[in-house]
């Protein structure tokens, strides 16, 4: 399920919203991104993602905080926050995560506006997603679990009555992922470290979705990898996590994809799947803030 072409193919609807907006109502799609750490793969995502708004036309705008000192680093993001709020200019903003320890994760959702929030992680938002109170082309839902359920559908795989099983129970992939399925008819489960019989669940799934992305979310090992002795015959498989490792510095992916895909019915490409499809979901989400912030004007 390689998606670079219906990545494309969302680009393309989202040049086209860009110019009407321009057109009709004066106005250019702007994304602010806080780096609020320093952590590198964050900062490549961020560069990746002003890319991409070159490419549709946005205003893009990338907001180091990680100069300013721990002590003062909470107070500055959340002052940027609130003039963001009400930057006419800004229709969307994401907060790329991680953060550091020393800021409270709690306080900065809070404070954004649930109205720009270009991530669909604000408690508003996820608030809705789990009340089933969502639109899902055009409200702002987490843009990973959003991009999967895409390419879930562009290759049109069963979704109502399988069973689902997520490995990852993250606030960021793994719950939201399981609503968005559980809403198209399918049994979904978020697995943990806790879980038991893990390998059994696996291995009866018909669709599996790799999110753990860090050591160790699979407790018999000191970290978790999908091989196809895991899966049964014909599985639909959701490669989204991935680790840098600390000895190589190499990405590690939580799909074995060479050896999973000669079991599998559906696989995602560790590359060129997922991961461009969340930048996709990232610049829909703020085309679609634009448009609700902009409805006022006259078309």
């Amino acid at each position: 399920m390689d998606a670079r072409e219906l990545f494309e193919q969302v680009l393309n609807g989202i040049r086209q919203d860009v110019k009407m907006l321009q057109e009709n109502r004066g106005v250019t799609p702007g994304l602010a991104a806080l780096l609020v750490g320093d952590d590198p793969v964050s900062q490549t995502y961020v560069s990746l993602k002003e890319k991409d708004c070159g490419k549709v036309g946005f205003v893009s705008r990338v907001y180091k905080m990680f100069d300013y000192p721990p002590e003062t680093r909470e107070k500055e993001v959340l002052n940027l926050l609130r003039n963001l709020n009400n930057d006419p200019d800004i229709h969307g903003i994401l907060i790329q995560l991680p953060f550091p320890d020393f800021v409270n994760r709690e306080k900065v959702f809070e404070t954004l506006s649930p109205k720009k929030d270009a991530d669909g992680l604000t408690p508003y938002n996820l608030g809705k997603l789990l009340l089933g109170e969502y639109m899902f082309e055009e409200s702002l839902l987490p843009c990973t679990p959003k991009g999967a359920m895409k390419i879930l559908e562009h290759f049109n795989v069963p979704l109502a009555g399988q069973n689902a099983v997520i490995v990852g129970r993250s606030a960021l992939v793994g719950e939201p992922l399981r609503k968005l399925l559980q809403d198209r008819d399918a049994t979904a489960t978020c697995t943990h470290r806790h879980t038991k019989d893990l390998y059994k669940r696996l291995k009866e799934a018909d669709i599996i979705v790799a999110a753990s992305g860090r050591p160790p979310e699979l407790y018999q090992k000191d970290s978790f990898r999908l091989t196809s002795d895991m899966v049964k015959e014909g599985v639909a498989v959701v490669s989204i996590g991935v680790r840098r490792d600390p000895a190589t510095g190499k990405l590690v992916f939580d799909v074995d994809f060479e050896d999973v895909k000669e079991k599998a019915g559906y696989i995602t490409p560790n590359t060129g799947a997922t991961g461009i499809m969340t930048r996709a979901m990232l610049l829909k989400n703020t085309i679609e803030a634009a448009k609700r912030l902009t409805a006022a004007q006259k078309l």
